[in-house]
This record gives structure tokens, C-alpha cells and sequence, in this order.
């Protein structure tokens, strides 16, 4: 892949104007999820994957360290779909999630996405079939500190 892409977790979540789109752009029917409240267990920290200044990719992530996160919304824009946007997008999320101790992914694969998933070494979970897990190795290669604001 020839794109030079920057991993930025976000300060704030994205607008609902912004989620619209990318759920519009990857398919998605209906309107936005239905917003929970605050949970004590955990923390939600939503990611950008950047091209020239241009969000081309986010994800949310539902921290609860040291066990898991669970990853929902990722979407990278059609636009940039097979060319790698997608790979490079989970490894930087584990190398995420390993710097704040979770060596875990758990997610449910939108229909259609079993293929991306299982190349990413993601397996389902024996207990809940319909989510899809990866143990992360604290072995991997550190890419960079994750940045928290």
C-alpha cells in the first residue's frame, strides 16, 4: 500500500453528520445507533484513519481493560476499500489496545465482512457465534505509544 495514512484517536466522537455518511457510503440501513449511556466498566475512544488531512476511516472502540474491546462502526470510505485501508486500520488498533494493557479484539462482522475478518486472524467466539474475537500477542512489534486526550 502506497498511501501515507496517519492513526489519530479523536478528542471528541464524530458528528452524527459524519457517522451518517460513513454508514450511508458502507452500506448501512437506517439512521445512527441508539446512544447508551455512560458505562462504568469501560471507555469509548473513537479512531480516524487520515489521508492529507482527510478522514478516510473511523472506528469505535469500547475499552474495558484489561479484557477486551470491543470494535464497532468501522468503516473506511468506498473509495479507498481494497487497498489495505482496512488491514492497516485493525493492526493499528491492536497496537492501540496493547499499549493501554487489552490484549483482546471482540466484534460483530457486518454481513458480508467474514472474509476481511478471518484474514485478520479474527475467529468466532465458541460462545457467542455471531461475535468474532482476536487474541492479540504483547510479542507484536510496537508501531508507536498510543496518545491519550
Amino acid at each position: 500500500m502506497d498511501l501515507d495514512l496517519q492513526f489519530r484517536p479523536m478528542k471528541a466522537p464524530p458528528t452524527d453528520k459524519v457517522l451518517l455518511a460513513f454508514r450511508k457510503d458502507a452500506g448501512f440501513k437506517g439512521g445512527l445507533p441508539q446512544k447508551q449511556a455512560g458505562d462504568a466498566r469501560g471507555t469509548i475512544q473513537w479512531v480516524a484513519v487520515d489521508l492529507k488531512n482527510k478522514q478516510i476511516g473511523i472506528a469505535r472502540l469500547e475499552m474495558a481493560p484489561p479484557m477486551f474491546c470491543f470494535v464497532s462502526e468501522l468503516m473506511i470510505s468506498s473509495q479507498y476499500r481494497g487497498r489495505g485501508v482496512g488491514h492497516w486500520l485493525i493492526k493499528r488498533i491492536e497496537q492501540y489496545c496493547l499499549g493501554t494493557g487489552i490484549q483482546r479484539l471482540i466484534l460483530e462482522a457486518a454481513e458480508g465482512t467474514d472474509d476481511f475478518y478471518k484474514s485478520q486472524s479474527f475467529v468466532p467466539d465458541p460462545l457467542l457465534p455471531r461475535l468474532w474475537r482476536k487474541e492479540i500477542s504483547p510479542l507484536q512489534r510496537r508501531i508507536f505509544t498510543p496518545m491519550f486526550g
